[in-house]
């Protein structure tokens, strides 16, 4: 019987692997005993295992090839053919030493199988059962039943029999975390010959979070949710791997069709990962001054917008060299992102931490109540109320004909070739004019675009912008209960609550591989990647050439916002 083949790739394996483009099927071949290799003008053949490589008669390692060579690997003859066209080389395989004769003879001679002992196969399986349950399941009942299994005690030098009988029940190595009462099987196993009640978990573990929240009306889900039991998704005795199943159709099992049986719980369908996985939805900033958010998906056009409330670049920070003129140097991620102690996350961004060093809020040149004319941050409302009492101050003290206090002139920004503006109007003769004047003088500075508040944050008006004039005209004077001036920030520490990720186990990577955080110009650009970066790496759970990902690598089962864990059906009984 004949049949022919074609096989293609940098390297022509032959062995008895299935991996092989050339399969040899033998018992006495190697895996992998050689390869055939292109060469400029031929083919060539190497040696790959410890078995022979006999080319026309002689044993080599590695040789060039001609039409007309003979090779013999193992009982495998292999003659090298014409090149045919269109191909690199041509090989003839003959099994010339089939192995039956050389079997039959083997196994005739030999003393092989049951059937030759006098013993038939079914007296040695009813003798193994009976022995079997004897030694492994009447004896420790025996002395289970009758109190000889002693609780197990540090101070014991001696294993009695009846606690030797007891390891024959041994199923394996607990967790490192419970491995401290691993002696004591009545802690978990408080029933004989019974699973593993809830009761026995949530004795310790009563504070574990909940799967969903308690007033959430999710119906048949919410019934099996609630009559699963721990030791559903926790297995002992799995040693290194844990008590954590990790197989995805434990959440699969409802996570696939939650869409139409528990619309309540606003969630969308998934059916695996990473196909049948919906695109990221990003937690986004809605408005920063009422506190509000929204869930976004990522990868839409036009992208999603984040509206934290302040103004910043992150590729203006990101400059190439840095600020030599100002004396700063090439700015990295990690000088504004700190992560946390636990590396998973990073803490949140503050003025103090992070911008303070390069962003004073010192005005030289300006009177005002503060030493070093360093104005406080994070206080607009004090700041103008200050800065009216000083000035307030002044008047009383010299009286309210008080001489002018020299003050530094309002930034002035003007287009080249245009004329300058007309000179400020004298100020008023009153105290409460003279005051005003002063505070409003200093506080156009305080507040100025290119140096004071308005270069990193917005106005409370309804577009944002400052029109510094109009909006201290009504924050002067101070009033009982003065409005804001500066829009409130807020700034998300994380974008995907309902998943973690973990920076520390991706520190391999650069930032750039995720976030393009040198092109952002603004802060309401989302730097969050989408679903389509993360499955470059990340392959399913049984992936080869991926990291292998499951449920539980980026969403957790215990939600501590969510509350305790419920008593489930299995804790009650």
């Amino acid at each position: 019987m004949r049949r022919s083949q074609r096989a293609s790739g940098p390297r022509i394996r032959l062995g008895r692997g299935t991996d092989n483009e050339v399969p040899l099927a033998d018992i006495r071949v190697g895996l992998h005993i050689a390869a055939l290799v292109t060469r400029e003008g031929g083919i060539a053949i190497e040696k790959l295992g410890s078995s022979p490589l006999i080319i026309n008669g002689d044993s080599v390692d590695y040789a060039r090839l001609n039409p007309g060579d003979e090779i013999l690997l193992g009982p495998y003859r292999i003659e090298i053919l014409p090149v045919p066209e269109g191909c690199d080389g041509a090989i003839q395989v003959e099994l010339v030493q089939p192995m039956g004769a050389a079997l039959e003879r083997l196994t005739t001679g030999a003393r092989i199988g049951l059937e030759r002992t006098g013993t038939s196969k079914r007296v040695y399986a009813w003798t193994g059962f009976l022995v079997i349950a004897v030694i492994c399941l009447a004896v420790p009942i025996f002395f289970y039943s009758g109190g000889l299994m002693q609780r197990w005690s540090k101070d014991t030098t001696n294993q009695k029999f009846a606690q030797l009988v007891g390891l024959s029940w041994n199923a394996g190595t607990l967790s490192n975390a419970h491995r401290f009462f691993a002696a004591d099987c009545k802690t978990c196993h408080q029933d004989a010959f019974a699973s593993i009640p809830d009761k026995a978990c949530l004795s310790c573990h009563d504070k574990v979070g909940n799967h969903v929240m308690h007033n959430v009306k999710l119906g048949a889900v919410g019934e099996e949710l609630a009559s699963l039991r721990c030791v559903d998704c926790h297995s002992e005795h799995r040693g290194i791997e844990g008590s954590v199943i990790r197989e995805a159709h434990l959440c699969l099992g409802c996570h696939r069709n939650l869409v139409d049986r528990a619309p309540a719980a606003q969630v969308r369908d998934i059916g695996g990962w990473p196909k049948g996985h919906p695109q990221f939805r990003a937690t986004l900033v809605a408005n920063a001054s009422k506190g509000e958010t929204v869930r976004v998906e990522l990868g839409t056009t036009p992208p999603p917008m984040d509206n934290p409330g302040i103004k910043f670049s992150h590729a203006a920070h990101l400059v190439k060299g840095g600020f030599p003129v100002l004396g700063y140097k090439e700015m990295a991620c990690a000088d504004c992102h700190v992560a946390e102690p636990s590396g998973q996350s990073f803490l949140s961004i503050t003025y103090k931490k992070q911008c303070e060093s390069c962003h004073e809020l010192t005005f030289d040149k300006v009177a005002l109540p503060w030493p070093n004319a360093k104005v406080p941050h994070g206080d607009d409302v004090g700041v103008i109320a200050a800065v009216w009492n000083y000035y307030a101050g002044l008047a009383l003290r010299d009286g309210a004909a008080a001489a002018p206090i020299p003050a530094a002139a309002p930034v002035e920004r003007r287009g080249a070739g245009q004329p300058a503006s007309p000179s400020a109007a004298p100020p008023p003769t009153d105290t409460q004019g003279w005051v005003t004047a002063k505070s409003l003088t200093a506080l156009r500075v305080v507040f100025d675009d290119r140096r004071g508040c308005a270069y990193c944050h917005y106005s409370t008006t309804a577009d944002g912008a400052w029109d510094t004039d109009k909006i201290l005209a009504d924050a002067l004077p101070p009033k009982a209960n003065p409005p804001r001036v500066v829009a409130p920030v807020m700034m998300r520490t994380s974008f995907l609550p309902n998943a973690t990720f973990d920076h520390a186990s991706h520190r391999g990577m650069t930032c750039e591989d995720c976030h393009a955080s040198r092109s952002s110009l603004t802060s309401s650009e989302v730097l969050i990647p989408g679903i389509d970066n993360c499955v470059k790496c990340h392959g399913g759970e049984k992936a080869s050439l991926r990291a292998q990902s499951t449920c539980i690598s980026c969403h957790a089962f215990h939600r501590s916002e969510f509350g305790a864990m419920g008593m489930t059906a299995g804790a009650m009984q």
